[in-house]
């Protein structure tokens, strides 16, 4: 089974260029791996492109020098290792900078099937409840006020 990560966008309401949900597959992944330059332009995450692109050319003019060489395959597969590892989660981050916040991650074998749990457990829900990103244990706690003689200073003063 793999973990999907369901992203909903701030606006509920889907737009021409922009769906109101996306699923993202959390995990490795093989195109990204084989081919992560074409995968991250592909996926419009130009930063990242540019990055993969300048170790990529630093890495070929480091393959030329002869006492280097035979580094040149293995430094190549583990940056394709590093963008196959990291590259899902440059998409989640790359879609919470547009706008949209974690729903729900869901254990799913396929795509569809995250959906469809996804929409399942969420049909008796309203959608004017808050995204359950929103909803983090301890959090009414850090912001209620705490009283004065916690932070008395000796002799009874406050600061």
């Amino acid at each position: 089974m793999a973990r999907y990560v369901i992203l909903r966008h701030e606006d509920a309401t889907p737009s021409a260029n922009r769906p109101a949900v996306l699923t993202i597959r959390d995990g490795f992944s093989l195109l990204a791996f084989l081919f992560p330059l074409f995968w991250l332009i592909w996926h419009r995450l130009w930063i990242a492109a540019l990055a993969v692109l300048a170790a990529s050319v630093a890495l070929a003019l480091l393959a030329r020098d002869p006492q280097w060489a035979l580094l040149g395959l293995p430094l190549n597969l583990l940056l394709g290792a590093f963008v196959g590892l990291e590259a899902q989660g440059w998409r989640i981050g790359a879609a919470r900078l547009r706008g949209y916040r974690l729903a729900d991650i869901v254990d799913a074998d396929t795509r569809d099937e995250a959906e469809l749990r996804f929409v399942a457990m969420n049909a008796a829900t309203n959608d004017a409840a808050p995204l359950k990103a929103d909803m983090v244990p301890g959090r009414g706690l850090a912001a209620a006020e705490t009283p004065d003689f916690l932070f008395a200073a000796p002799g009874g003063v406050n600061r």
